[in-house]
């Protein structure tokens, strides 16, 4: 019966998790100069280990979290010939973090921690007020997408925390 119930849900809670603008792979150059500097090779999906690197139609790459997270090793960049990548030890990757929508399981009021579960960082927090939506802890927050898969119903997704800064100014 609960797996009824369970089903039930996840096919009348909406998935909101799609992108609407491409993701590029960590330590890639900002906006245009991505595109003008990025040849479509293919070398950052063939050296990225946990295979979330695919090309798009376009032909630049792209990440797609729905088969795992980034482990931030920095194979990907360190492949790029043209510099469209550029890996920096010291610099952030992206500027990505979780973000989890309304249609989350725990707004209806069921009990969902798949997220929590998966997050290596501890970035994830949930209140034991029924109903609420987890926190994401900013500060604790990679961006690495672990967090995206495994969320049965499509609710997290990862968004630019830099635009989200300045949209609160």
């Amino acid at each position: 019966m609960a797996n009824k119930c369970l089903e039930y849900l996840l096919q009348a809670v909406p998935q909101t998790s799609q992108r609407k603008t491409p993701l590029h792979p960590p330590w890639s150059a900002t906006g245009e100069s991505f595109h003008s500097l990025c040849d479509g090779c293919g070398a950052c999906v063939r050296a990225c280990a946990s295979g979330i690197i695919s090309m798009d139609e376009s032909g630049f790459p792209v990440v797609d979290f729905s088969s795992g997270s980034c482990t931030f090793c920095g194979d990907c960049a360190q492949s790029c010939p043209t510099g469209a990548l550029r890996f920096e030890a010291e610099s952030k990757p992206w500027h990505l973090q979780a973000c989890i929508a309304e249609s989350c399981l725990l707004a209806q009021r069921v009990l969902c921690r798949s997220c929590g579960d998966r997050c290596e960082h501890g970035a994830i927090r949930f209140s034991l007020t029924e109903g609420q939506l987890p926190q994401i802890q900013v500060d604790q927050c990679t961006g690495c997408g672990g967090c995206v898969s495994v969320c049965p119903v499509g609710a997290v997704s990862l968004n630019d925390a830099q635009k989200q800064e300045r949209g609160k100014q």
